[in-house]
């Protein structure tokens, strides 16, 4: 697993690629310990937020035989990586670019059929990867829980998001995922979103648990890189197909992400704290709303 992810990572970092190395986007892997915490919408909204900071900006769907960035972003698809793989067309040509700015490449059932092209079809993918240096931030949105697919993107991007919420069941299993992190070595740094969060004394203890535990037993660093509120225009904007920070962009969770987005570019936490009257509009709307 290692080595394929070796092969990932110098077909993007262009190290086998003289003509890639003049811009290099910088990559956030995005992954969870367990499905359901929102990890796909935060890849999403946090994409577009970048966006309207003025970045180019990729979303790679990788959550292998279960992408749905697309459905997110209401858009369709045709090809994935594992099309350009066999039929030997281009990245370009498999690259949807969204009405919110963001372009979009989807995985496909398996991102490591590269060991079976032949040497022609593997010059062929190189040379296509020059598309990404059209871009600023490419986030790598992975599949839930710990798979060779997640690790291997895990090791692919310059740096680990892992969002979790203060469920214990989600605390226990983005736990779970620091160890192997740590175990692999695969990081010495990774960034925690607490989505879902009550408020902000409840992002700041489920964060805090992370901390120390993390500290004491995988010698991991673990920063903040945002909290983002429960807001039930979430839940209304993913039934609309619209990503809440074009559709609610007065809402707490926008307010989160468009936080998370500012303290990513200039290289702070993402930690913004919310007035306690937009927080007592938030439990009018999740009572009445």
């Amino acid at each position: 697993m290692i080595d394929q992810a070796g092969k990932l990572r110098t077909m993007v970092d262009g190290s086998s690629a003289p003509e890639l190395q003049a811009k290099q986007p910088k990559i956030y892997s995005i992954l969870s310990g367990k499905g359901g915490v929102g990890k796909t919408s935060i890849a999403v909204n946090l994409g577009i937020a970048l966006h309207k900071l003025g970045k180019r900006v990729l979303i790679l769907d990788a959550d292998i035989g279960m992408g749905n960035v697309n459905i997110l972003l209401g858009e369709v698809v045709r090809y994935d990586i594992l099309d350009a793989l066999k039929t030997g067309i281009s990245l370009r040509d498999i690259i949807v670019s969204s009405r919110y700015g963001i372009d979009i490449m989807m995985g496909g059932a398996d991102l490591f059929g590269l060991e079976e092209l032949d040497a022609e079809q593997q010059a062929g993918i190189h040379k296509s990867l020059g598309v990404l240096e059209e871009y600023d931030i490419i986030i790598i949105d992975n599949g839930a829980g710990i798979s060779r697919q997640s690790l291997a993107f895990t090791i692919l991007g310059d740096e680990l998001i892992l969002v979790t919420t203060p469920e214990p069941t989600a605390i226990t299993d983005a736990y779970k995922v620091l160890k192997i992190v740590s175990l692999y070595k695969l990081k010495s740094s990774v960034k925690v979103v607490i989505n879902q969060a009550h408020n902000q004394e409840n992002a700041d203890e489920t964060f805090e648990k992370l901390y120390h535990t993390s500290k004491e037993f995988l010698k991991l660093k673990l920063e903040r890189a945002g909290s983002i509120f429960s807001d039930s225009r979430v839940n209304r904007a993913v039934m609309d197909q619209v990503p809440f920070v074009v559709k609610y962009p007065t809402s707490l969770a926008c307010k989160g992400v468009d936080a998370m987005a500012r303290g990513m570019l200039n290289g702070e936490s993402g930690i913004e704290r919310v007035d306690a009257l937009s927080r007592l509009g938030n439990r009018i709307l999740r009572i009445f709303g």
